[in-house]
């Protein structure tokens, strides 16, 4: 049986697991790097980290995957086969490394992840799909966070023996709003692969906690004017103590002031 996929030449909706992605404050930044000086500086170090981290969400050319990116906005598309297990799966670890990939880089993303009639091209983007990821993205996610719409909840609730989430290896977690979210910090155990021992994978992984804790940190302080977006990084800190707890307890150095 043929995969499904997204038809160049007679463009139909084909259902999809999508993902609308925005880099938080990026129009700030924007702003500022022109203003004082910088533009071309940051412009070529924005290009460099997505054409970098992009790799990992199409992970090879066998993928029926797409993307499309405009600078900080970001669609990633798989279309379903089957019951769309496999597809879900794929999505929420690609995203997830390409969020963490960039968090530890100092850019921190929100996301909507819906599912649906939808279709893309070089050109174009399209289908409810779409509009509801955006809205998840736009309304929902408040914080930086890829937040999962209702439909894509159930979906995975119906590929797990129960609704208890299982918070040591999961994909996703459930804040505090209710609304179930990308355990993007999950990515450092994915790392083993890069390592010979399991001592030097223990390191990999506190050095990539300890990196996205500098970032965080760098970020608050950065924003302690401005309540209104230092309280999304306060979001994440909280976030990154969450996950160290759970799985380095007692080791107070990880942990976020």
């Amino acid at each position: 049986m043929s995969k499904q996929k997204y038809n160049e030449v007679n463009p139909e909706l084909v259902n999809s697991v999508v993902c609308a992605i925005d880099i938080l404050g990026f129009s700030q930044m924007i702003l500022e790097s022109c203003q004082y000086g910088y533009g071309n500086k940051l412009l070529k170090e924005i290009n460099y980290l997505i054409n970098k981290n992009k790799q990992c969400i199409i992970p090879n050319k066998y993928s029926q995957g797409k993307i499309k990116i405009f600078t900080d906005n970001m669609v990633v598309a798989y279309p379903i086969n089957h019951d769309g297990q496999e597809e879900l799966d794929e999505i929420l670890d690609n995203v997830a490394e390409y969020q963490f990939n960039l968090a530890v880089e100092g850019l921190f993303v929100r996301g909507g992840l819906s599912m649906g009639d939808f279709y893309i091209n070089e050109d174009i983007v399209f289908g409810p799909a779409l509009l509801d990821a955006h809205h998840v993205e736009s309304q929902v996610a408040c914080y930086p966070r890829i937040v999962l719409d209702a439909q894509t909840v159930e979906m995975l609730k119906g590929f797990t023996k129960d609704d208890e989430i299982d918070l040591q290896n999961s994909k996703v977690l459930v804040d505090s709003d209710g609304q179930w979210f990308l355990n993007y910090l999950n990515t450092i155990f994915k790392y083993y692969k890069e390592c010979y021992t399991a001592y030097e994978f223990e390191k990999v992984k506190y050095a990539l906690l300890m990196r996205h804790k500098a970032k965080v940190e760098a970020a608050l302080e950065t924003n302690k004017g401005n309540t209104r977006v230092w309280d999304k990084y306060v979001w994440i800190a909280d976030y990154h103590n969450y996950f160290c707890e759970l799985h380095y307890p007692g080791e107070q150095e990880l942990h976020i002031d």
